[in-house]
């Protein structure tokens, strides 16, 4: 993925965080032709905390698949894999800039992390979609008691594949209209929030929003005096 030096992460805990919240991605493996590419539940194993880590690399992460997609076997093949982790994309208006000859874009978070994949048996499969489970429902106000469903769990398991994934490199873009002054930020902030107007078809961009909140104020006022 090609990176723009002014839309870095604004850290190495910021990029964690950002994979943490995105526990849905799109898993690439190359073959002979177009790359083939699976959506798929990727989540931090029990041991592994986001919050004591600046980086993924050289930590293991979860993913599962259906045994009835080929791409596991791929996978197996071809172990080194591609994790793409991104946000919602937020068209932004040149109405929001307020000023002659502006053109419009597009601001957007995305996550690329590359690894390599090693398949569990099924007993391991079984803690994988358990802790699938606990990581998806560790969002919602009234969790899920899975208890009472684990013998369905082991019913299914068979239908399951999992595997972990060491991650060897990651990169990341935050296009978070860093580049612009803090009034007009404001507005492409409000409008991603659904504040101020008439939101365009497609927003609000609640995720981008709160993604433009945790911007280190230091780095917003650098990009505003090189502008």
């Amino acid at each position: 993925m090609y990176t723009y030096p002014a839309y870095h992460a604004p850290d190495g805990r910021a990029l964690v965080d950002f994979v943490a919240a995105t526990p849905f991605a799109v898993a690439v493996t190359s073959q002979t032709g177009a790359p083939i590419g699976t959506h798929v539940p990727v989540v931090f194993p029990p041991d592994l905390n986001p919050a004591d880590h600046e980086s993924l690399v050289g930590q293991t992460l979860w993913l599962h698949l259906g045994r009835a997609n080929p791409h596991w076997k791929r996978m197996l093949e071809r172990p080194e894999v591609l994790l793409i982790h991104s946000s919602s994309h937020g068209y932004v208006s040149p109405t929001l800039y307020e000023r002659p000859k502006s053109v419009p874009t597009v601001d957007y978070t995305a996550v690329h992390l590359t690894g390599r994949v090693t398949m569990f048996d099924d007993e391991d499969a079984l803690l994988v979609v358990e802790q699938t489970v606990r990581q998806l429902e560790a969002t919602r106000k009234h969790e899920w008691d899975m208890s009472d469903s684990r013998d369905v769990f082991r019913a299914i398991i068979g239908g399951v594949v999992a595997f972990g994934i060491e991650i060897t490199a990651e990169q990341a873009v935050f296009k978070l209209s860093q580049d612009m002054p803090g009034d007009i930020r404001k507005r492409v902030r409000d409008e991603f929030a659904g504040q101020g107007g008439e939101p365009l078809p497609g927003c609000p961009h609640a995720d981008l929003a709160k993604l433009m909140d945790s911007l280190p104020l230091s780095e917003q006022s650098n990009n505003e005096r090189e502008n």
